[in-house]
């Protein structure tokens, strides 16, 4: 059972029963429970900060592990995630709230620095568009360090890396293959070799393509 469900489920057995009438071990049994459901429910949140470089101001989030959050939170990630060119929003993908999760969880203490989340301009096959795509850089974190992370831990995944504009691109793709790309003078090159070398630490540089990307 979900920690965050056995806090009603202890509370509700104990008032029920009445302290008075319940011999001590069983109430602080009981109290233990709470302690240990409250310290997993706060186990699996993460406060994520995030530094907005378009309009510079920093904001923090509390997240769950599994991408879950408050509509008050949610509304402020997409008042934040919003168009830069048009002011329009849309809602944020919960596979890609899982991801930033985890990368908040990764690097804590570290302030992520937003570039680029959705984009109403772009193609409908665009993942910026579709509210799965968020561009980043982690302050004292090496983009290399972010990018091999994101794509060994994650799966139904795009990784963008843009060494020239120092951020990473991640999106959350579900049903379609994992691509992985670099960005070179604003030409995407397909499957690089950081890639197959995260992942499996192949030597030889597989062969490019090209057009899978944000």
């Amino acid at each position: 059972m979900p920690a965050a469900a056995l806090l009603p489920l202890i509370a509700t057995g104990w008032m029920s029963a009445g302290t008075a009438a319940v011999p001590s071990s069983v109430v602080d049994a009981a109290q233990a429970a709470m302690e240990q459901a409250t310290a997993l429910i706060a186990a699996d949140q993460v406060t994520v900060t995030i530094f907005d470089v378009n309009h510079p101001s920093t904001h923090a989030f509390t997240l769950g592990r599994d991408g879950s959050a408050d509509e008050a939170t949610l509304q402020r990630i997409r008042a934040l995630f919003q168009c830069k060119r048009t002011h329009r929003q849309h809602s944020v993908d919960r596979g890609l709230l899982v991801m930033l999760a985890d990368v908040g969880a990764t690097w804590p203490g570290h302030t992520i620095e937003y570039v680029s989340a959705f984009r109403a301009l772009d193609e409908r096959s665009s993942r910026h568009r579709q509210g799965r795509a968020f561009d980043f850089r982690i302050r004292g974190v090496p983009t290399t360090e972010v990018r091999d992370y994101v794509w060994t831990h994650h799966k139904e995944v795009g990784v963008g890396w843009y060494p020239k504009s120092n951020f990473v691109h991640m999106d959350h793709r579900p049903g379609d293959r994992d691509y992985a790309w670099t960005d070179i003078d604003g030409r995407e090159h397909g499957n690089p070799y950081w890639s197959t070398a995260a992942r499996a630490g192949t030597p030889k540089p597989p062969r490019p393509t090209r057009g899978a990307g944000s």
